[in-house]
């Protein structure tokens, strides 16, 4: 092996290898993952996605008096976002070095730092079997985070319901190796619509599903601009206020039939300080109040019209609401126990910042567990063809988390920042 190349290499490189595009099968890797911890004698437990195909691994290394709660969680996803109709210059599965950067799909966002926390594995092993490690440590390895963090919320119950309450968690999104501290919170929703086809020719007796939808898509655009006018704000994020609107939206069959189906799919990102349940609230409140009433409405002039009897279309027109995807946000004061830790790990005072993305610290946070974000690579190349990460994020990721497992050990002198 190269000299020059990090020690955690190898590791990551047997990561990229294993495609995970979001959506299929991750199972090849949680083997692979598996497999590293048996030959510690840890096993660890899945939680597994609906149909099966893909898992969550959470695994905890037990303190050296056999303590499972407390500790802190080093935290990943195993999923990597799509690469078709990307150009790439090498093979997006396998790792490609060119001058001081690793190239692959992963590389960057995350399986760099799933690959650091893996090699680094044995040197926690050790400090286990010498009687020093104060607390647990927990690896917590996702599912589909790229498609709205859906997979870590059953992972988070299932060791929450076994009694298992981690202090901390270190989620290694792509950060530069900075203290991230809150992050806005990310949704996705679909709303579909069900009126009654007729010709173009005789629309009055019929009930078009795109005015509602069309009505919804404004209603949010509407609530997005007073965000922005209102607030609330916070001014340490690149968008200082929450934002959404429709993002989506395919309906009809063609341009002469009234439409009977119109389905659409929004986006909004909350500040920390604005809840999920107050958005939705607003969103039906609308939805299932005004617009409802003025679709039901249309029905009922279709049918005098068409002399049909009362309620009998308006009883066939439907309206669907789902939230598809909820990633609370984070909000980790700045001056909080972790904060300060990883301040102390990095050798790296400098105020922890905001991000506009979500991640999976929100979740962990809403289960009570501290929270940041702090990771190799730079977010900018996460997602892009010919992903790639410097290699001495690497190097810095490793001496981040080997300060993390001697933190949890009591072979290093304790401070008022380490309490």
């Amino acid at each position: 092996m190269n000299q020059d190349l990090p020690a955690s290499y190898p590791w990551i490189a047997r990561l990229i290898s294993i495609p995970t595009e979001s959506g299929s099968s991750n199972l090849p890797l949680i083997e692979e993952l598996e497999q590293a911890f048996g030959e510690h004698g840890l096993e660890g437990v899945r939680t597994y996605s609906e149909d099966g195909t893909r898992a969550n691994l959470f695994v905890t290394v037990p303190a050296s008096d056999g303590k499972v709660t407390g500790g802190i969680v080093i935290s990943g996803h195993t999923d990597v976002v799509p690469v078709a109709g990307q150009d790439w210059d090498s093979d997006p599965f396998e790792a490609t070095v060119r001058g001081t950067r690793l190239y692959g799909r992963g590389a960057c966002d995350m399986k760099a730092y799933l690959g650091v926390a893996m090699h680094l594995l044995p040197e926690l092993i050790a400090l286990r079997a010498a009687g020093t490690l104060r607390v647990p440590v927990h690896f917590a390895f996702s599912y589909d985070e790229e498609i709205g963090c859906v997979g870590a919320p059953s992972m988070i119950h299932e060791f929450s319901a076994r009694g298992i309450h981690p202090e901390f968690c270190v989620v290694g999104e792509p950060s530069s190796m900075r203290v991230i501290s809150a992050h806005k919170g990310a949704h996705r929703g679909r709303v579909s619509f069900t009126g009654i086809a007729k010709h173009g020719s005789l629309a009055p007796h019929g009930v078009n599903a795109t005015v509602p939808a069309a009505e919804f898509s404004v209603f949010l655009n509407d609530l997005a601009n007073s965000w922005a006018a209102e607030g609330p704000f916070d001014s340490d994020f690149v968008v200082p206020h929450s934002t959404g609107g429709v993002n989506y939206l395919r309906a009809g069959v063609q341009y002469n039939i009234v439409a009977e189906r119109a389905e659409l799919e929004y986006d909004f990102r909350t500040l920390p300080s604005v809840s999920t349940e107050s958005v939705l609230e607003t969103l039906d409140a609308e939805l299932f109040g005004p617009i409802t009433q003025r679709f039901n409405a249309a029905a009922a002039r279709a049918e005098q019209l068409a002399e049909a009897p009362a309620g009998s279309l308006v009883e066939r027109l439907e309206i669907k609401h789902e939230l598809l995807a909820r990633v609370p946000g984070l909000k980790t004061a700045d001056d909080a126990p972790l904060v300060l830790l990883a301040q102390h790990w990095l050798n790296n005072a400098a105020a922890p910042e905001k991000v506009t993305y979500g991640t999976e610290a929100g979740q962990f946070q809403q289960a009570g567990v501290q929270s940041i974000i702090c990771g190799p690579g730079d977010i900018a190349q996460a997602h892009t063809p010919n992903e790639w990460i410097e290699l001495e994020q690497i190097r810095a990721c490793e001496d981040f988390i080997r300060q993390i497992f001697m933190w949890a050990s009591t072979t290093v002198e304790r401070s008022d920042t380490q309490a």
